[in-house]
């Protein structure tokens, strides 16, 4: 026979408030539980004969029990309330009459907790936060590669003519949008000024989702060439040029010498990629603040030729994932490469998301800092355990009290752990403080290559961070201690001799905090010692130039008004000559890619009379077009051949300087000049190697240097952007920028010097980033390793406090005060030793994080490791040896009639 519903029913019921009720304490249920029991004892003539029994009966006596349950679990909560604030009260008290021990607690918190809240406020604004486009985590950037180059990215730009096959065959994505970077000098009435600048397709604001806040988009047709004289300017530039001037839409401004009419501006909040999260080739600004339509004819796009400085970037359709587009790109590629041979084969396509690719290079370093922190409050944590055992040594006799008196072991944890939860508190309202302070200091010494630093500030996700690690940290250095201190047995801790017989047990405790502290603080010091020796060996790369006393800046010549080579090439020359006479200028050149300025040229080459290779597996060089001053003003040497020379001209046989690093590679023994190269792309002929120049760390300074040629601008004046280096007397450098600023008006009005900076900032902020690291990972392991060392000072002492009855039996009964103090020591350093192995052993797994934030440094580097586990062995020693001394000072007589 089934059971009806209204008897299984009321069985849950039953079995439910039997299950709560066991939580319940057993004084508080001796109220209903006879009521329950009498109940139960009927529950086999339910389920028997159901039918007969009475449901009106039966329901009252369930409500009854539920009634008798609630008011059981109201009287518990009234129980637990007046419990709970009685804890804050005899906490709080406790903490007021030891200000010593709380103010150490607090600080050593406020340490590890502010640090923490600093780094998490960095991670949150660059890694956490989204980006302000429309559904951001459908935007993809898309890229090709050719695994053949090793030149240490993988984001190539695609054909031209891939956007519009791509367009038309995949079915992955909404759509597809291009932009590349586009400088703008503004000339409209007022100083000549260069903004960032951006070319874009008409459907790329689609694309991110974004539309101007006031005005209107791109249309199509202004696509096309000749109808697009407009532009799009961004929120910042609005204000700061023209005074936010809401009649600025629909009129025409000057860029580049050319009339352009406003028809948008951008949303405040809006911010492009910019060039700290893209690959150094495409020199896109350190913000955009002018968008102008991509106009190109329709054969551009649909002819093959070489690969553009043209980025895509593609919006998935809701349904599709970015695995599914990777598979379709890559059986489009395959396909493509079997279509156009000649210049797909051997590539590929590659897709990343947008919010990787502006964070990318950023994600590591900032993760490795976080660890470093979060070891740091760990230590912290220990440090503040190994406090509390020492207090809970004293309280022992209390303890043994409250169990006498019927306190549960649970109700004595409960006390402890509100004590260590008040610590916590305290400790992470003073880190929120730290935090802040900590952060506005980082914001000063945080590379600007940093992406979206706008985005770093103490937001409610940070106060929340701060809460639950405050929170989290009082449980973790309190539960250990407090549930030690409630396993409390009654007849040794009455005794007086109780405390003697405990102290093995106390000792034991700190010797385990003191060995994780350890551990940890030898992982810490062993990542800050790699992160130090690969800086040291970083600032000892030669980066094949002399910055000392140049500065730079950049010239664009419109082609509205300079719309021939011969043109750019006679403005330049004026130029130069103008400045060379300047008073403590030295030397004047023009190149067309700075050295570690983001903007690098790579080109395919061939070597006349070596073996042909497949049409694009050529080799690639870096291509460089300079003036003859060039390798004077950057103070770089020949090492053979000469380098170019006025009579270097148009109508002169083509000529070019290569660099060691080509010379030896592509020519026998090096020797270089008077052989023939060409580049493979293009209708130049052979170029006679004419001198061999050293080389020039021109992507980074962390990255070999790579074949470079040099061509002669007279004979190849197609870059209308050059960058003009100018090597001064340290004394002419103060007023060099306004002086080149009235030469240059001389020449053209609408010419701004922009980006002007000084070579050996150029050079700094290269390193920017690993000195950042560097600094901030050396500051969290030496605070890491204080704390370590008063933590092992700390352990020794209170192990000598405790010890005092028998290192007075010892020395009363013959022993030596060297035996004593090498008994103190051998204590203090077994927990230090068996840290500082466990901490190489994690070392060893954990340092190839940073193998890519290293530079010529194995992460497993067997020195470091040795230094750092010696040097920490001596530390320890030294905190262990001051408190020993204390132990050969003990009077026999007085420490025993002191017992």
């Amino acid at each position: 026979m089934s059971v009806p519903r209204p008897v299984i029913q009321f069985r849950f019921w039953l079995w439910l408030i039997r299950l709560i009720g066991v939580i319940v304490p057993r004084r508080l249920r001796a109220d209903w539980k006879q009521e329950w029991e009498s109940e139960l004892q009927h529950r086999e003539l339910l389920l028997a004969d159901w039918d007969r029994f009475d449901w009106q009966r039966r329901l009252n006596l369930l409500c009854r029990s539920t009634s008798a349950f609630w008011d059981a679990l109201w009287l518990q909560r009234a129980r637990l309330e007046d419990e709970m604030f009685q804890d804050l009260r005899y906490g709080s008290r406790l903490l007021f009459k030891n200000p010593g021990f709380c103010a150490i607690a607090v600080v050593t918190l406020a340490l590890g907790i502010g640090a923490n809240t600093a780094i998490f406020s960095i991670i949150n604004g660059v890694l956490l936060k989204p980006l302000t486009f429309n559904d951001p985590d459908r935007l993809l950037m898309i890229w090709t590669d050719n695994p053949a180059y090793q030149l240490g990215f993988h984001e190539f730009p695609a054909m031209n003519s891939d956007l519009t096959e791509w367009r038309a065959t995949a079915t992955s994505f909404q759509e597809i949008a291009a932009f590349q970077t586009s400088p703008a000098d503004l000339s409209d009435g007022g100083d000549p000024e260069r903004v960032g600048g951006l070319e874009v397709t008409q459907n790329l604001l689609p694309t991110l989702g974004v539309y101007p806040a006031i005005g209107r988009q791109f249309s199509n047709d202004e696509e096309e060439p000749g109808k697009d004289r407009v532009l799009i300017i961004s929120h910042e530039l609005w204000q700061r040029r023209f005074g936010g001037d809401p009649e600025i839409v629909g009129k025409t401004i000057l860029v580049n010498s050319k009339p352009r009419m406003v028809i948008g501006i951008m949303p405040e909040v809006l911010q492009f990629l910019h060039a700290n999260e893209m690959p150094q080739a495409y020199n896109l600004p350190s913000r955009v603040d002018v968008w102008m339509p991509l106009a190109r004819d329709a054969d551009y796009w649909q002819t093959p030729k070489q690969r553009p400085l043209v980025c895509l970037i593609g919006r998935l359709k809701r349904s599709v994932t970015q695995a599914q587009a990777q598979a379709e790109m890559d059986a489009i590629s395959a396909s493509q490469a079997i279509a156009y041979p000649a210049t797909h084969e051997g590539w590929r396509v590659w897709l990343t998301p947008l919010f990787n690719q502006i964070v990318g290079q950023s994600r590591r370093p900032l993760l490795v800092l976080l660890g470093a922190v979060g070891f740091l409050l760990l230590i912290a944590c220990a440090n503040i355990a190994s406090l509390i055992l020492a207090r809970a040594t004293a309280r022992s006799r209390e303890m043994a009290v409250r169990a006498a008196l019927g306190a549960g072991r649970l109700r004595i944890i409960r006390q402890l752990l509100t004590e260590s939860l008040l610590l916590s508190v305290l400790g992470g309202g003073s880190g929120l403080l730290v935090g802040y302070w900590g952060l506005e200091i980082l914001l000063k010494f945080i590379p600007a290559n940093v992406p979206r630093l706008q985005y770093i500030s103490l937001d409610a996700r940070v106060f929340v961070f701060t809460a639950l690690i405050s929170i989290l940290t009082g449980v973790l250095f309190g539960l250990v201690p407090a549930w030690q201190a409630s396993n409390v047995n009654l007849a040794e801790a009455l005794k007086e001799a109780g405390r003697a017989s405990s102290a093995g047990r106390w000792f034991r405790s700190h010797s385990w905090f003191v060995t994780s502290e350890v551990a940890l603080v030898t992982v810490l010091l062993i990542g800050a010692v790699l992160m130090l020796q690969s800086f040291r060996r970083l600032l000892a790369v030669d980066p094949g130039f002399k910055p000392e006393g140049v500065v730079s800046f950049d010239v664009t010549l419109p082609s509205v008004r300079y719309r021939d080579g011969g043109q750019r090439s006679r403005f330049l020359d004026q130029a130069s000559e103008r400045l060379k006479s300047v008073p403590g200028v030295r030397a004047v050149g023009v190149v067309s890619n700075l050295p570690l300025s983001s903007n690098e040229s790579m080109n395919y080459f061939a070597v006349e009379g070596a073996e042909p290779v497949p049409r694009g597996k050529e080799p690639l060089a870096e291509d460089r077009v300079i003036t003859p001053g060039y390798f004077d003003a950057m103070g770089m040497s020949l090492v053979s051949g000469r380098g170019f020379e006025p009579t270097d001209g148009a109508n002169e046989p083509s000529v070019a300087i290569v660099n060691e690093t080509m010379a030896r590679q592509f020519f026998s023994q090096g020797d270089a000049v008077g052989k023939h190269v060409k580049w493979v792309l293009g209708d130049e002929g052979w170029k006679t190697i004419v001198g061999v120049v050293c080389d020039v760390r021109g992507f980074a300074l962390n990255v070999q240097p790579r074949p470079q040629l040099y061509q002669a601008y007279a004979q190849t004046p197609n870059d209308d952007a050059m960058a003009v280096v100018v090597r001064a007397d340290e004394e002419a450098l103060s007023s060099l920028r306004s002086t080149i600023q009235q030469e240059l008006k001389q020449l053209d009005s609408a010419i701004p010097v922009a980006n002007f900076t000084a070579m050996s900032q150029l050079v700094s902020t290269s390193l920017a980033k690993p000195r950042f690291n560097t600094l901030l990972l050396g500051v969290f392991a030496v605070t890491a390793l204080l704390l370590t060392a008063v933590g092992l000072y700390g352990v020794v002492a209170y192990g000598v406090n405790q010890r005092t009855r028998e290192i007075g039996i010892r020395m009363a009964l013959g022993a030596r005060r060297t035996n004593v103090l090498n008994l103190a020591i051998r204590h203090g350093m077994q927990p230090a030793l068996m840290g500082v192995c466990v901490g190489l052993a994690a070392a060893f797994g954990l340092m190839r994080l940073l193998t890519s934030l290293l530079f010529e440094v194995k992460p497993t580097d067997p020195v470091t490791f040795i230094l750092v586990g010696c040097g920490l062995l001596v530390i320890a020693f030294a905190a262990c040896y001051f408190p020993s001394r204390r132990a050969t000072k003990v009077d026999p007589m007085l420490a025993l009639r002191h017992e």
